[in-house]
């Protein structure tokens, strides 16, 4: 048996309904699977919840299968799943087309000065004098060169921007000016005008961005951060903000999600901050569930799964 454990807000019924319809398979949906107990020795594979511990994990006794329906796998036990033999799946590749929407909106905002100009639309307040700029050869550096970063790469290219790939493991890519190998985010920091940060979150990249980078970068560029908000150290970000070292930030990530009400992200003036939506659009629940649905039909055909993390890598 499978357990769906997604709540309905993220999938809704129809979507679990059409992926039984897609599979023909006895999927549970469970809005706590502590609730269903006497049925955990039945489940072989689960999309399990958002945060999903190692307690969580030892419940159940016959599990082969973790997909997640989400690209991260930070919030999950890792060494666990590891230890224990069981495939961890993610759904990588379904975020993409939304997700470099939503940087590119973020680039837009930044370079014409619309956070600016919305709030002086509301206190009807014509004023011209806006630090307007091109797109048109900026340098973007992209920390995370993977199947986002290099959609994002051909969105960023269309305008005709000059486009610079962080990758653990370096290789010629299309729509990159240059690779390079991740640890020269210090030097490649010094010359972006537009820092996007899409690397998977683990051991190695937690504060991946602290005091030291963020004292490189120009003053008029620009951090934007898709990927886990531990990436960044928050509170040098918020300093560098408050004395404006850079130009700005666009956040959908935050070190504490919910933002806490006290954060003073919020008051901020020079920054675009969204809660974590960045993944979601109109039609990326579809891809979702027809990627779960694939993986589905190849697990019980014992055919090899599409999106198997490496669990020493963490992604």
């Amino acid at each position: 048996m499978i357990m769906n454990c997604m709540p309905d807000y993220i999938m809704k019924k129809d979507e679990a309904d059409k992926l039984r319809t897609l599979t023909g398979k006895d999927i549970l949906d469970v809005e706590n699977f502590r609730d269903h107990v006497d049925r955990l020795d039945e489940v072989e594979a689960i999309i399990p919840p958002w945060r999903f511990k190692a307690e969580d994990l030892a419940l159940f006794k016959n599990l082969k299968w973790i997909q997640t329906f989400s690209a991260g796998v930070n919030t999950l036990p890792l060494k666990d799943i590891k230890e224990r033999g069981i495939l961890l799946t993610n759904s990588s590749g379904v975020h993409g087309p939304q997700m470099t929407d939503h940087i590119m909106g973020m680039v837009l905002s930044f370079a014409r000065a619309l956070l600016p100009s919305i709030r002086h639309q509301k206190e009807k307040n014509w004023k011209v004098d806006y630090p307007l700029t091109e797109l048109n050869g900026k340098e973007m550096l992209i920390v995370g060169a993977g199947s986002i970063g290099q959609l994002l790469a051909k969105k960023a290219k269309a305008f005709d921007m000059r486009v610079i790939g962080l990758k653990r493991t370096v290789e010629e890519l299309p729509h990159f000016d240059e690779v390079r190998e991740l640890e020269k985010l210090a030097e490649s920091m010094k010359t972006a005008d537009y820092v996007v940060i899409l690397a998977p979150l683990t051991k190695e990249t937690r504060g991946l961005i602290g005091k030291e980078e963020l004292s490189l970068m120009k003053e008029d560029a620009v951090l934007i951060n898709l990927a886990r908000g531990p990436l960044v150290d928050e509170q040098e970000l918020i300093r560098v903000l408050r004395d404006k070292k850079i130009r700005g930030a666009g956040l959908d990530v935050f070190s504490r999600e919910p933002l806490p009400e006290e954060s003073p992200l919020w008051d901020l003036d020079n920054i675009i901050l969204t809660p974590h939506l960045g993944g979601f659009s109109d039609v990326s629940n579809e891809r979702s569930i027809e990627l779960i649905a694939e993986n589905i039909r190849r697990f019980y055909a014992g055919e090899k799964l599409k999106n198997i993390v490496d669990l020493e890598l963490g992604y």
